[in-house]
């Protein structure tokens, strides 16, 4: 039996990229929007926590659309 082609999407190699400079400091995705503003942490345990739920909030989001990083304009705080 055939299946569809749309049953046959490739899975996108996505990875937690960090991201600073004057208007923006935080975790970002390689193939979308989504991003987290990194607070300013004074202990090593807060960067080791706040680490934690940047890769969960990052596991478990999903790519919009298929918006790539490579095809999409970069936002105004990458710049």
């Amino acid at each position: 039996m055939m299946q569809k082609p749309e049953a046959h999407k490739p899975r996108v190699n996505r990875h937690m990229i960090w991201a600073e400079n004057e208007h923006f400091t935080g975790w970002c995705c390689s193939h979308c929007l989504w991003g987290l503003i990194a607070p300013r942490l004074e202990t090593t345990v807060a960067a080791l926590a706040f680490n934690r739920v940047a890769q969960e909030g990052f596991a478990k989001h999903a790519c919009l659309g298929g918006a790539q990083a490579e095809t999409r304009p970069s936002p105004p705080y990458l710049s």
